[in-house]
This record gives C-alpha cells, sequence and structure tokens, in this order.
C-alpha cells in the first residue's frame, strides 16, 4: 500500500534539490530537473514563498530562505555533533592509521558526509557525499538499529540495489543485533568492495541515531587483538564526537 502524498514528495524533492543547488534553480529548471510540470513547480514555489522556505531573487532564481531556521533550531545539539566531529575523525585515521567515515541517513539511503584517511596511495572510504543503500554493510546497520521491524521489511522491499542485504535480509538483521547487543557491528568482506567495515551509532542528546562512525580496512585489520583495539578506539571517537570525554585508546 503506498501512503506517499505526490504533492508533499514533490516538495520535498524540490527544497533537496535547491539545497544541493549553490547557485539556486530557476522554475524551469526545477521543472526539468524533477520532471514535474510548470505549473506544479509554480504552485509549490508560490507557497514555499509564502512560509519564507524559499526566496526569489530579481533573475527568477530560488534558493532556500531563513523560514526554515525555526524548524531547523531543534536540531542545533546534532549539527554541533556533527560540525565537531571532522577532528576526530581525522585524528583516528592519522593515529590508527586506518579510514575513518561518519555517514547520515537521508531517507532510503546512507550518505557519506566527513572522511578521513591515513596517509598511502589506496583510498577505502567513498567520497564525501556518495550515497549507497541505507540497508547496506555495518552502516545500515548502525544507522537502523532503532527502527522496527515493518519500517526494515519495507526498506528491504524497496531497494532496488542487487544487494547482499537484499537477497538475504538475515545479513541486515544480525547486523542490527550485533548493533543492540555489543554497541558495534563487523562486516568482514560481505560487501561490493571486498573490503571490512566496523561501524557504531551516533546519537544525539535525546539518544536518537544521527549518524553511524566507521573504521574501514582490510580484514586482517580487524583480526585477533586488533579487533577488540579498534572497537575501543571507535567507541571512544563516538564518545568524543557526542561531547563526551571517550574512553583512552588503547596503545
Amino acid at each position: 500500500m503506498n501512503n506517499i502524498i505526490p504533492a508533499v514528495e514533490k516538495t520535498i524533492l524540490l527544497m533537496e534539490f535547491l539545497a544541493k543547488s549553490p547557485a539556486g534553480a530557476s522554475q524551469s529548471e526545477l521543472k526539468k530537473e524533477l520532471g514535474i510540470s510548470m505549473s506544479t513547480a509554480y504552485r509549490i514555489l508560490q507557497t514555499l514563498l509564502e512560509h519564507r522556505w524559499v526566496r526569489k531573487n530579481p533573475a527568477g532564481v530560488y534558493t532556500p530562505d531563513n523560514g526554515l531556521l525555526p524548524l531547523l533550531y531543534r536540531f542545533r545539539g546534532s549539527m554541533e555533533i556533527l560540525e565537531q566531529s571532522q577532528q576526530v575523525i581525522d585524528r583516528v585515521a592519522a593515529k590508527q592509521e586506518i579510514a575513518c567515515k561518519l555517514s547520515i541517513r537521508r531517507g532510503a539511503e546512507q550518505v557519506t558526509l566527513l572522511r578521513a584517511e591515513p596517509a598511502g596511495p589506496v583510498a577505502l572510504t567513498g567520497q564525501v557525499g556518495s550515497s549507497f543503500p541505507v540497508i547496506e554493510g555495518s552502516v545500515g546497520g548502525a544507522l537502523l538499529c532503532d527502527e522496527s521491524m515493518e519500517a526494515l521489511s519495507s526498506l528491504i522491499a524497496e531497494c532496488r540495489v542487487d544487494l547482499a542485504e537484499k537477497r538475504n535480509p538475515e545479513l541486515l538483521f544480525d547486523a542490527i543485533r550485533e548493533v543492540r547487543e555489543k554497541g558495534y557491528t563487523l562486516n568482514l568482506r560481505r560487501n561490493r568492495w571486498n573490503i571490512a567495515a566496523m561501524s557504531m551509532p551516533l546519537r544525539n542528546a535525546t539518544g536518537s541515531v544521527i549518524a553511524a562512525l566507521t573504521l574501514i580496512g582490510t580484514e586482517s585489520d580487524f583480526a585477533g587483538k586488533k579487533r577488540e583495539k579498534l572497537r575501543s578506539v571507535l567507541d571512544g571517537a563516538v564518545a568524543e564526537c557526542a561531547g563526551g570525554t571517550g574512553r583512552e585508546e588503547k596503545q
């Protein structure tokens, strides 16, 4: 059963497009990029102008406006956590010589928001802005660890990418159970890139998951005692990102 309201979905897509377009966009550009009619684009834009969610300059270009700020105020704490996380993952990558990234959820996708790589010729993390199905890998387990079975089943059913988690949903369920029991999940080469990854959820002050912090390497990086050391490193990094003191990293 499809419970999506088309007009609302088009409005969200329009706002997302404007948010990713530094120079803004005209009504005709929005029509073309979003595949909506000129009249629909006009009505949406007029509604958003009325509420000051967008502004229009003399050249007819639309950009987000400050009418959105009151809605974003409640997320100020979460934004502060994300802003200070880059320094943390930079330090972890350099000190531990392992790739580190921070991912957020955007609907049915996981998006790489921050990344850091140790010195070397090969990069293991996707570029900032890279997106993947939210159900995929250890990141998916961390981002979705608080979701209901109904919500998870819907995400799996709606995924159009041929993933291991799509073919075998137990991989996702196992990752979520591991996060709930241990606080982290470890994916050893069960992915499209043949890499190993350990992820933990990053929560805000109210306990909501706002991101996933991930260490990425080879299977050998997480072998034996190295696994516990990196778990401790990741645990400390998550605590530091969230504003806590964190635990001392094992040397």
